[in-house]
């Protein structure tokens, strides 16, 4: 798969940034780390019908922001054909004493960008401003999920 990353696709090679590629389970990589102190740490595990729920508990987004420095920004994309994550995200938020903003951006045809939403999360004492401000919206939901932890979750109670 590396290989492949680094011949078939732009991305890795273009980045002008330090890149290190853990191959395996994100989650598992990341346990076995020392804390990373990122700016950013992007998530985008979900817009398939089948989605890694393991990535989406408590427990994970406490190793996120293990991973994080204090002001990072956990960024989740959650665009879904079939599941409506918002709800998860907005209970995790709450849980762990975040706080969110929903960032939706549209289809561009002419550029032939697909439109995406994210859930960027991060300490209030960082807050958001400026533009993650007017860019973004209160996460809300119209439900309201129980808390998915490493021993619960449940997809019926998020379809679409």
């Amino acid at each position: 798969m590396l290989r492949l990353a680094r011949t078939e696709f732009t991305f890795l090679p273009d980045c002008k940034a330090k890149v290190d590629v853990a191959m395996g389970d994100a989650r598992l990589s990341l346990e076995r780390e020392a804390p990373e102190n990122f700016d950013v740490l992007a998530v985008d595990a979900f817009s398939s019908d089948s989605i890694p729920v393991h990535l989406l508990t408590l427990e994970a987004m406490l190793l996120y922001f293990r991973h994080l420095r204090p002001d990072g920004v956990l960024a989740v994309h959650i665009s879904n054909r079939y599941l409506d994550l918002a709800p998860v995200l907005a209970g995790e938020t709450r849980a762990t004493g975040k706080m969110a903003r929903v960032v939706d951006t549209d289809d561009d045809d002419t550029q032939d960008v697909f439109g995406a939403t994210w859930v960027l999360i991060t300490s209030p004492a960082s807050g958001f401003h400026g533009e993650e401000l007017t860019n973004s919206a209160e996460i809300e939901s119209k439900r309201t999920v129980r808390l998915w932890t490493d021993d619960y979750s449940n997809l019926f109670r998020i379809l679409k």
